[in-house]
């Protein structure tokens, strides 16, 4: 059996029956040592025939490990035995089983007919709730399901936590997890929709005001009512397998009702322990214990990066403490996978984070790859040199879709998208990592449409119209119901003939607009900014423009859902790309709806998360998030902007966020099976930027 394994893979497989902490980095053969542990475990239990449940973080990782057990003769042993699933689907069949015909939520349609028809008897009794869907029923049941789903991805239990002093008392224990933030992210979005109060800081910036009591009042003791209230009603979101199979695996568990015989579980295993969530994390526990079973966590803590979906590397980094149990430590140290070079390089880098394990790091292959940091001289300039390392690399026979353009933030993207559709070279980009196809953008071209018939003549109800639009989005949160008719019915009573006319219109308005608007000063600030932007000369200093005063726009576009710290929209981006457009918006718009065509659909991050077709992934550029680059393999990979202030992100500061940054930048680095590109970009106008420390940290200089 060990001849196909190193010594530290013969190590785990053959340990002694008990609870295992499996630390391997990527290529290390993690899968393989996995399946030859099951067999020892089965032939060690003789008669008595073992089952496993292995869990695998996506459908792609589950597909892998039962395509080795059907294929592999040496595993046949295993295949009655060992059931490999999601969470995802593990928990649907308990859904299945113990709900008449239920109904799984997944699309925009079915989103809001839930919150908006199913939920309406529990909502009707919260006032804050109730607001927030009135004056926002396209946007407000979207963002309430995707809240009330954070809350149980963040281990939140609607049985559980029934008094306030619970609810605080969970909160504590995300904060002692890092996981606050993600908690804070879900308080913004119910202020965002006026569940929550702001308070408005110095410069006249908007934040958030609520407290504890505020949240639990105004939306926890909501959020409890409807997750009851859904699932007395068989209708569940997809985090609603994971959290229904939870409460169910809990209450038999707390009933004494323990599986044995053919239905329990000997022994699991947990892929990418990295990478789960506080519910997760409760599941799984819940499933080892009912069915007293062995269980093995695998994963890497150096590429823990999920923390923008609520995992956490305390988990992976002691386990015993959140498993109540005694865990010995295995580690693979055998890279099969990556050049020496790069395994060297990306030691040096990693081994500056501090709460990490110690590992040793060896390289199989005796072959480097080359590498290089290349420093532009603008935006321009580096889309010349990227296309020319794309060309190149094709030219040079290497197979089609191994050519990676890696970004740490998602707006770094799309000007790559917008330069290779009008070089008409094919890319391979998710639909979930380009702002171009969200209603947001669509916002923005039709603010752009709106300045382009400025200049021309319109009715006053086309006027006053575009005007109340502007007013929408001048702003960090949307003008309310109440403060939009109030706008409207000002400008209508003084008739204006022209756009110009209009925003003096608004200027003159002194009622409430966005709260408190003394002395018009809200107004007059946001009569100026639509003043700014109407008058902007360029594409370039439009979008300059948007991003300076349409704060409503900014926030919408800077949200990422896949990323930790993005905050920063991608106007910048955008405008200076957009440099070469001069006033020709016609043409802009135009080569972004090419981009947006070549544009395909891939699932968001969860178990259903799988590679496109085989034919979309046949194409020779793929452009991405370091997120999105976890798992994957390319010949050539392009670093973008490895920069300060990008890499790491300016918005990281405390030492648990540098570390987690140099983590996504260890995942991002690692891809390359044969070239590294490392841009470091200056910034248009001569502006030089301050080369990334993590160049320095691979113990590299730049050229």
């Amino acid at each position: 059996m060990t001849a196909q394994l190193n010594e530290a893979q013969t190590a785990f497989s053959s340990a002694p029956a008990g609870n295992i902490r499996l630390l391997a980095p990527a290529g290390c053969g993690k899968t393989l040592s996995i399946l030859y542990r099951c067999l020892h475990l089965a032939k060690q239990g003789g008669q008595s025939r073992p089952r496993f449940l292995i869990v695998a973080f996506t459908r792609a990782a589950r597909d892998e490990v039962q395509s080795r057990l059907n294929d592999d003769s040496e595993f046949s042993v295993l295949r009655d035995t060992t059931d490999v699933a999601t969470l995802n689907s593990w928990g649907f069949r308990r859904v299945k089983t113990a709900a008449f015909a239920p109904t799984l939520i997944t699309g925009k349609t079915q989103f809001h007919f839930t919150v908006l028809n199913q939920l309406q008897p529990v909502w009707q009794q919260y006032d804050r709730i109730k607001s927030a869907i009135e004056n926002r029923r396209n946007l407000a049941p979207r963002v309430l399901l995707s809240v009330i789903d954070a809350f149980k991805s963040l281990g939140f239990d609607h049985q559980r936590h029934v008094n306030y002093e619970l609810f605080g008392q969970h909160i504590d224990y995300l904060q002692d997890q890092n996981l606050h933030w993600r908690l804070e992210e879900q308080f913004d979005e119910l202020t965002k929709l006026g569940v929550l109060e702001t308070k408005t800081a110095k410069g006249g910036s908007e934040v958030p005001k609520a407290g504890r009591q505020e949240i639990y009042q105004a939306f926890f003791r909501f959020w409890r009512d409807a997750t009851e209230h859904l699932i007395s009603n068989a209708t569940f979101t997809l985090e609603d397998q994971k959290y229904f199979a939870y409460l169910d695996e809990r209450q038999k568990l707390e009933e004494g009702s323990f599986l044995s015989g053919a239905a329990r579980y000997s022994h699991v295993f947990v892929d990418e322990f990295q990478d789960i969530n506080p519910l997760d994390l409760s599941l799984i526990k819940a499933i080892a214990q009912r069915n007293r079973a062995t269980i093995t966590v695998a994963g890497d803590d150096d590429q823990a990066i999920f923390e923008w979906r609520g995992a956490t590397p305390e988990y992976v980094l002691d386990p015993g403490k959140f498993f109540d149990a005694e865990f010995a430590t295995h580690i693979l140290d055998m890279n099969y996978r990556s050049p020496a070079n790069i395994v060297t390089h990306s030691k040096c880098l990693i081994e500056h984070n501090k709460r990490r394990v110690e590992k040793q790091m060896l390289a199989f292959s005796k072959d480097d790859a080359y590498i290089e940091v290349k420093r532009t001289t603008d935006l321009s300039h580096t889309l010349d040199y990227v296309y020319d390392v794309v060309r190149d690399s094709i030219s040079n026979g290497i197979s089609p879709a191994q050519v990676a353009i890696i970004g740490r933030k998602r707006s770094q993207i799309i000007p790559y998208q917008v330069y290779f559709a009008s070089r008409e070279v094919s890319f391979c980009a998710a639909e979930d990592l380009s702002v171009f196809l969200s209603e947001t953008f669509d916002r923005l071209l039709n603010l752009i449409d709106i300045k382009n018939r400025a200049a021309t003549r319109q009715t006053r109800s086309q006027i006053v119209g575009d005007i109340v639009q502007l007013c929408d989005l001048a702003k960090r949160y949307p003008l309310n119901k109440k403060d939009k008719a109030s706008v409207r019915k000002h400008i209508q009573d003084l008739r204006p003939a022209s756009i110009e006319a209009g925003i003096d219109a608004l200027a003159d308005y002194r009622g409430d607009l966005k709260g408190k608007n003394a002395d018009g000063k809200t107004s007059i600030a946001m009569a100026d900014a639509i003043r700014n932007f109407i008058d902007a000369k360029t594409v370039t200093d439009t979008l300059l423009t948007l991003s300076l005063n349409f704060e409503g726009l900014q926030f919408d576009m800077g949200k990422a859902e896949d990323d930790i710290f993005y905050t920063d929209p991608p106007f910048l981006q955008l405008a200076e790309f957009a440099s070469s457009y001069g006033d020709d918006y016609e043409q802009f718009v135009d080569d972004i709806e090419r981009a947006k065509d070549q544009l395909v659909y891939t699932p968001p991050f969860s178990d259903t998360a799988e590679g496109p077709t085989d034919e979309l992934w046949k194409r020779p550029v793929h452009l991405m998030t370091a997120l999105r680059a976890k798992g994957k393999e390319f010949d050539t990979v392009v670093l973008l902007d490895v920069v300060d202030g990008i890499w790491p992100n300016k918005n990281a500061k405390t030492a648990e966020q540098l570390e987690a940054e140099r983590r996504v930048f260890y995942v991002a680095f690692t891809r390359a099976r044969e070239r590294v590109v490392m841009i470091v970009s200056d910034r248009t106008g001569g502006d030089k930027s301050v080369i990334s420390p993590y160049i320095g940290e691979l113990g590299l200089t730049a050229g």
